[in-house]
């Protein structure tokens, strides 16, 4: 079986790491009867540079990358007026992923995420007959809600779709199928499957003693990752003179100039490895995730795999997960910063048990979850 899907280059986004693990899961146990054939398209965002094509194999898995000129999407989205003003500014990449895939003659198309570029990927399948799984990673229309009426009604539109009985959709909780459902398209979805993360191992290999006044985050700088409470909660533990340390992984280079005066409230930190991310985790005593939604989050559980406990918010897919391991204890409301506050000294104390780990360990590591990811691609292909 050979798979088709697009992936990305960046250490901070849960389909780089999805995809990764992915690949290592197909190395360890040898499935020689699956290749993944990966499409990385690089944007550049200047007419003058070179584009550089790519191709490299290693064992089941090949990556092929292709640069391309664009202009950015926040700076198309205010000028057009219809979805298929969208898809005429990005044909070209619609070009390149149609000429990938006659030349590739997957089996399998798997679509991951929703946003410009994997719809590119969507566009160019309708030329051809092959199989196809959206795997939600995101939803666009609600990590676009703040975004102006006219940019934003264009991204729930392109979103839309993607409504199509053609596809097979992975969702990784209940809430995202539920929210697709109800916000974006308006009707159920009867083809689908509910699949969680997985965990990478290294994070239940880390053993070291968090100090309990380490409070961590780990997010992208975005209105969804509810920066405002992070900046209320900076800014009252400044007003108990620094109680807690608190420290950040993002892409700092893309916090906006308003906000850049954070940093001297919080410490902040470059996307890092795995490796070092597992290392975050286990030196903080607690980390915070005031997400106004995720579909799921790859955040808490990989913290709890450490034994940092995670406060998180109901509206998160993986909230699903710590009710049924008995975490609702962690689910927590972050509309009064003064509470969140107090119960960051309260559960940074309790910690979180090997038991607990080792339950986590059996139901999310790669060697539980890919399997049954890779039934629902045999699946697909019958």
């Amino acid at each position: 079986m050979k798979i088709l899907t697009n992936t990305q280059s960046v250490q901070i986004g849960g389909i780089t790491q999805y995809n990764a693990l992915f690949q290592q899961f197909l190395e360890k146990n040898n499935k020689e009867d699956t290749h993944m054939i990966g499409v990385d398209v690089i944007r550049k965002y200047s007419l003058h540079e070179e584009l550089l094509y790519g191709r490299h194999t290693d064992g089941q898995v090949t990556i092929i990358t292709q640069e391309v000129s664009i202009r950015r999407i926040q700076d198309v989205l205010p000028i057009i007026k219809s979805v298929r003003d969208i898809e005429d500014e990005y044909q070209n990449i619609i070009e390149i992923f149609k000429k990938i895939i006659k030349a590739e003659k997957p089996d399998l198309i798997v679509i991951n995420g929703t946003y410009f570029i994997p719809w590119c990927l969507y566009l160019a399948t309708k030329s051809f007959s092959i199989p196809i799984i959206l795997h939600y990673h995101g939803i666009i229309t609600k990590e676009t809600e703040t975004w102006n009426l006219h940019s934003h009604s264009l991204m729930k539109q392109m979103e839309q779709t993607f409504d199509n009985s053609r596809l097979y959709y992975i969702f990784p909780s209940n809430l995202a199928k539920e929210v697709v459902e109800n916000e974006v398209f308006g009707h159920q979805i009867h083809q689908s499957a509910i699949l969680p993360n997985p965990i990478p191992a290294n994070f239940f290999d880390v053993n070291i003693l968090g100090g309990t006044r380490n409070v961590g985050i780990v997010a992208r700088w975005t209105d969804i990752k509810n920066t405002d409470f992070i900046k209320k909660f900076a800014e009252l533990n400044q007003k108990n003179h620094n109680f807690f340390k608190i420290n950040m992984v993002t892409d700092i280079d893309q916090i906006p100039n308003k906000d850049i005066g954070i940093s001297k409230i919080i410490n902040l930190h470059h996307p890092m490895s795995a490796y070092k991310l597992g290392e975050f985790y286990g030196i903080m005593g607690t980390i915070i995730c005031p997400s106004t939604f995720e579909t799921y989050g790859n955040v808490p559980q990989e913290a709890i795999a450490t034994r940092t406990p995670v406060l998180i918010g109901s509206s998160m897919g993986i909230a699903e997960v710590f009710r049924r391991m008995g975490l609702g204890y962690l689910i927590t409301d972050f509309t009064f910063v003064e509470d969140v506050f107090e119960k960051v000294k309260e559960v940074a104390k309790l910690g979180i048990s090997d038991k607990m780990r080792r339950r986590f360990k059996k139901t999310l590591s790669p060697d539980h979850v890919y399997p049954q990811l890779l039934n629902i691609y045999k699946s697909a292909t019958r």
